[in-house]
């Protein structure tokens, strides 16, 4: 399946299960939204799917557990 012109958010995707569907839908086409806590492993992550043929990735450092931050992931 091929996801160009589509924009995907993965929270917490900075490791195991969502690292790596992050890194298959970047592969897929898609622009891949990567979100975790801890800024070094997202850059890594946001790396990887560049690395595998991803063309847009960014990484959003956000604690899902203070409403502020959603605020601020949600734009």
């Amino acid at each position: 399946m091929r996801l160009e012109g589509k924009t995907v958010l993965v929270t917490r995707s900075t490791d195991g299960v969502g690292r790596l569907v992050t890194v298959r839908l970047g592969a897929a086409g898609a622009e891949v939204l990567v979100h975790g806590r801890d800024r070094q492993r997202g850059e890594a992550v946001v790396a990887g799917i560049k690395a595998k043929g991803g063309a847009k990735a960014r990484f959003y450092e956000a604690d899902l557990a203070s409403l502020a931050a959603v605020r601020e992931l949600a734009g």
